[in-house]
C-alpha cells in the first residue's frame, strides 16, 4: 500500500507499507530516499490538531482507528533537533489518545513558575466578646424573653463554632504559607535542575543523533545481512532440490546405461544374425550370379555364332545387291536409249505431217479463218500422251 507523506512542502509516497511497517521504518526510507542526515520525527495532522508519533507505532493502524476521518489525516515528517521543552510537550502529545471521533485538543504545558512569589496578606477578623445584656427578671420570665433568650443562645454558640472555624483556618494558612514558601524555594532548585537536565538533554540529544544514524547504518547493515541470509537460505534450499534432482539423474542414468548395454547386446546379436543372414544371401547370390555368367557366357557364344552365320549372309546379300544394282544401272541405261530414240521417232513423225498439212492451211488462211489445223485429223489418234495432258498430243 501507499502512504502519502508531507516532507518540507512536499508530498512523498511511500510504498510498499504494510500492517507491520513501523514510523520508525517510514522516517528511515524517506530519510535514506533524499538523503537527509539528523533525527526526525512522524507528526499526525488533523485540522489544527497535531501528534508526535512513536517510532513504534504502525501508521495504517492508525488510519484504520479515524475510520470516515482518515482522509483528512496528514502525515509530516519535521527534524525533531529542537530544545527540551518541545520534547516534552512532544512526549505529552504522544501520550494524548485518540478516540474514535474527533481527538482533544493539542497539549498545552503549564507556565512555568514565577521566581519570586508573595503569599497575600489575610486579615484576621477580630471578634469582640458577646455578653448577654441584662434586662429586668419581669423581662426574662415573659415569653418573649424566653424566646429571645433561646435565639441569642444560638447566636452566641453559632458565633463561637465561627470563631473556633476561624481560628482553625489561621492555623491552617500559617501551615500553608509556611507550605507554599517551601515550595517556591522547592521550585527555584527544580528549575535549577530543570536547566541542568536541559544541558544534560540536549548533550543526550547529540549523543543520541550520533547513535541513531549509527543504529540506523546498523540497521541497514542488519536488513543488508538478512537479505544475505534469506539469500543463503534460497540458495541451501535450491542446492538441496539439485541436489536431489542430481540423485534422481543419477538413478536415471544408471537405468539409460543398463537399458543402453542391453540394447547394445541386443544390437551385437542382430548384428550376428544379420552377418550370418547376409553371408548366407552373398553366398547365394554368388551362386546365382556364377549361373547366370554361365548362361550369359553361352548366349554370348551362340550370339557370336549367330553374328558369324549373319556376317556371312550380309556378305552374301552385298554381293547380291551389287549384282541388282548393276542390272538396274543398265535397265536404265536402256530406257534412256529406248527414250531417246521414241523421241527422236515422235520428231520425224511431226516433221512429216507438217509438210502434209501446210497445203489445206494455206486455204483456209485465204478464207479468213484464224484458226490453223496442225496435221490431218487422222494422225491425231497416234499422237503420243504428254505428263500435264494425258490425253493431249506431245510436240
Amino acid at each position: 500500500m501507499e502512504l502519502k507523506v508531507w516532507v518540507e512542502g512536499i508530498q512523498r509516497i511511500v510504498c510498499g507499507v504494510t500492517e507491520t511497517t513501523t514510523c520508525q521504518d517510514v522516517v528511515f526510507a524517506l530519510a535514506h530516499a533524499t538523503g537527509k542526515v539528523g533525527r526526525f520525527t512522524l507528526i499526525e495532522r488533523w485540522r489544527n490538531n497535531e501528534r508526535l508519533l512513536a517510532p513504534q507505532e504502525y501508521p495504517l493502524k492508525i488510519l484504520m482507528k479515524w475510520g470516515e476521518y482518515s482522509n483528512d489525516i496528514q502525515f509530516i515528517l519535521r527534524r525533531s533537533d529542537s530544545g527540551s521543552g518541545q520534547k516534552s510537550q512532544a512526549n505529552n502529545n504522544s501520550r494524548s489518545p485518540i478516540g474514535n471521533g474527533e481527538p482533544p485538543p493539542p497539549y498545552r504545558s503549564p507556565p512555568p513558575p514565577t521566581q519570586s512569589r508573595k503569599s497575600p496578606t489575610r486579615s484576621r477578623p477580630r471578634s469582640s466578646h458577646m455578653s448577654p445584656v441584662n434586662l429586668p427578671e419581669e423581662e426574662l420570665r415573659s415569653p418573649e424573653a424566653v424566646t429571645y433568650n433561646s435565639q441569642y443562645r444560638e447566636l452566641v454558640s453559632l458565633v463561637n463554632y465561627q470563631r473556633e472555624k476561624l481560628t482553625t483556618q489561621q492555623a491552617d494558612l500559617i501551615k500553608y504559607d509556611a507550605e507554599i514558601g517551601f515550595w517556591e524555594n522547592k521550585g527555584r532548585e527544580q528549575e535549577r535542575q530543570v536547566e541542568l537536565l536541559q544541558q544534560q538533554i540536549s548533550s543526550a540529544d547529540n549523543q543520541l543523533r550520533i547513535s541513531t544514524e549509527q543504529v540506523q547504518a546498523l540497521t541497514y547493515l542488519e536488513e543488508e545481512s538478512e537479505l544475505v541470509k534469506q539469500n543463503e537460505k534460497t540458495l541451501k534450499s535450491e542446492i538441496v532440490l539439485v541436489r536431489s534432482k542430481l540423485a534422481n539423474c543419477e538413478t536415471e542414468l544408471l537405468q539409460c546405461k543398463n537399458k543402453i548395454r542391453k540394447i547394445m547386446e541386443d544390437i551385437h546379436n542382430e548384428q550376428r544374425i544379420i552377418n550370418s543372414r547376409q553371408q548366407e544371401n552373398r553366398q547365394a547370390l554368388e551362386r546365382s550370379m556364377l549361373a547366370e555368367v554361365e548362361n550369359l557366357q553361352t548366349q554370348i557364344q551362340q550370339a557370336k555364332h549367330a553374328t558369324e552365320i549373319n556376317h556371312l549372309t550380309a556378305e552374301n546379300l552385298k554381293r547380291e545387291v551389287g549384282v541388282l544394282e548393276d542390272a538396274i544401272m543398265e535397265k536404265k541405261r536402256q530406257v534412256e536409249r529406248l527414250v531417246q530414240e521414241m523421241k527422236e521417232a515422235n520428231l520425224q513423225s511431226l516433221s512429216g505431217s507438217v509438210d502434209e498439212l501446210r497445203h489445206p492451211l494455206d486455204g483456209l488462211c485465204k478464207a479468213g479463218s484464224a484458226r490453223r489445223i496442225i496435221g490431218s485429223p487422222r494422225q491425231l489418234e497416234n499422237a503420243a500422251p504428254t505428263n500435264k495432258n494425258p490425253h493431249g498430243v506431245w510436240v
